[in-house]
């Protein structure tokens, strides 16, 4: 007899983030899912059983387990199916695991473990940040270097159309293309990120210790080297901050920040009323506008963004704009207006041309 199909269920519910939650009473709406997955299966309610004392006897929290917590699990469960095969070959019939058949014998007791050691493996390692990359991870060649020395602030548009507002005495590495299942930059010294949205490529930043991963949104990152702290500060949207060491990790929104004190190496999230962290003008612009004239949105934008913009006045001297362009990249925020004004826009490093026929 096989037990293979039962061992496969079991790890299969135990890495399921959505049965979990059910089976710690988190989400008791989902009873009948359950039930009718139970009712599905060869032997599911006794599976299922199973598996929701596991859970409970080994619940996940946000915090992640550790190397040593699953050590002592796995030797936990090994010690046990040792004391049932010593109780087997003494001809003792008492259950080998309170959680499991207790008519199974010895082989599906230690398939059983193999899959509940593999079932917490999986768990740990999904629960546990990713790990910090280094740019040894990429070729130099593939890393384009941007730094801004002298200018209060510089404008930086990456490859996937996300801007990046580069504060004096900072610098920004990113690779020509972002072609791999992420998009990854690394930051030393201080920046505002406007992302763009793709959540099938999702977006991380590496400055120091720290690491953003970021959820398309508006955020600033302060991360000098010879500072006692880093520092994240969410205007718009969701940032996950984590750490290399494998810390839990923080989800900040909107007026949020979180700060790593690296000589304690920990993580604090506070509470802003302003999310002004580098002291810019894109980090209070709410770029809302109401028949505004479009020369004077314009201006807003350069001067938000650290770029020139160059129009004709005289063109655009009848034109207003009423929208909300939000936490967007500057280039879909030009995309907009162009479309608004029946224009268009080129972008040639930190300068910008517009274009269109003068408004009735």
């Amino acid at each position: 007899m096989s037990f293979d199909p039962s061992g496969h269920l079991l790890q299969s519910l135990l890495g399921n983030p959505a049965f979990r939650s059910w089976a710690e009473g988190k989400c008791p709406e989902d009873d009948g899912i359950w039930n009718k997955w139970a009712a599905e299966h060869e032997n599911g309610q006794e599976i299922l059983r199973q598996a929701v004392e596991i859970a409970r006897t080994v619940p996940v929290r946000d915090a992640h387990l550790t190397d040593e917590y699953i050590h002592h699990k796995v030797n936990e469960a090994l010690q046990a199916a040792k004391r049932q095969e010593q109780q087997e070959a003494g001809g003792k019939k008492e259950p080998f695991f309170p959680v499991f058949i207790s008519g199974w014998n010895v082989a599906a007791s230690l398939l059983i473990v193999a899959g509940l050691c593999f079932a917490l493996f999986r768990i740990y390692h999904n629960a546990r940040p990713v790990a910090k990359a280094t740019e040894g991870s990429l070729p130099t060649s593939a890393l384009r270097e941007v730094a801004n020395m002298e200018r209060p602030f510089k404008y930086v548009q990456l490859p996937d159309g996300s801007s990046v507002v580069l504060h004096r005495n900072s610098t920004l590495k990113y690779p020509e293309t972002f072609e791999s299942a992420k998009r990854e930059v690394y930051l030393t010294g201080e920046a505002f990120f406007e992302v763009t949205k793709n959540p099938a490529q999702p977006f991380f930043v590496y400055a120091g210790e720290l690491v953003a991963k970021v959820h398309g949104t508006s955020f600033s990152i302060k991360a000098i080297a010879d500072e006692k702290e880093i520092t994240v500060a969410v205007k718009t949207g969701k940032v996950s901050v984590f750490t290399e060491r494998d810390s839990p990790s923080l989800v900040l929104t909107r007026n949020q920040q979180a700060t790593f004190e690296r000589t304690h190496a920990r993580l604090v999230r506070s509470s802003l009323k302003s999310p002004v962290l580098l002291n810019i003008p894109i980090e209070n612009q709410e770029f809302t506008y109401s028949e505004t004239p479009a020369a004077q949105v314009f201006d807003a934008l350069g001067k938000a963004y650290g770029v020139s913009i160059a129009f004709d006045r005289n063109s655009l001297a009848r034109c207003s704009i009423t929208a909300t362009l939000g936490d967007e990249p500057l280039e879909n925020k030009l995309k907009w207006l162009c479309t608004i004004l029946e224009a268009h826009y080129t972008i040639t490093g930190d300068s910008i041309t517009i274009a269109g026929n003068p408004c009735n």
